[in-house]
């Protein structure tokens, strides 16, 4: 399984790598730990060591790759069977968001300060109408112009479904 899933900050793209990735035996690869230094989100690794990363990964015989990068998604792509867009309405992301608060980025094993909740917040909003590689229209193009197994899921019981098949 070779599968790259994106969206939104709170539209379940790490959720969702997670059940697939037990239910497939794969390795979850979350685009911050490429993108992002450890330790925070406030330094970038350099686009070598971020490319050496991609690399390294993507022969790798199964993963599932999420994140909010289309840039770094597109990357994989090439290699993937499958991609996953999570579109939901920011009403759906804003409430996850909140709701985790400081377990934000959990997943990577930190913990996010509510201050940087707050500006998580802010940021994953502007999906919507900013331009760039984290953005809503980033990700449709990726979604437009993959030409393997595409899949857009926009709400719950979409997700639900596509696990009770996958």
């Amino acid at each position: 399984m070779r599968t790259v899933i994106v969206g939104n900050s709170g539209s379940g793209k790490s959720w969702l790598a997670k059940r697939l990735g037990e239910r497939a035996f794969a390795q979850v690869i979350h685009l911050d730990e490429i993108f992002w230094l450890p330790g925070g989100f406030n330094e970038k690794r350099s686009s070598s060591e971020v490319q050496n990363l991609v690399d390294s990964r993507k022969v790798e015989p199964d993963w599932i790759v999420e994140g909010v990068f289309a840039d770094l998604a597109r990357q994989f792509l090439s290699s993937a069977q499958t991609l996953i867009w999570l579109d939901f309405s920011w009403n759906v992301c804003k409430q996850r968001l909140e709701a985790r608060g400081s377990e934000s980025k959990s997943h990577m094993g930190r913990v996010q300060s509510e201050q940087g909740s707050r500006e998580l917040i802010q940021w994953a909003e502007a999906y919507y109408f900013r331009s760039g590689s984290c953005c809503r229209s980033a990700h449709l193009g990726l979604f437009e112009s993959f030409t393997a197994k595409r899949i857009r899921l926009s709400s719950e019981v979409q997700v639900q479904e596509f696990l009770n098949v996958a």
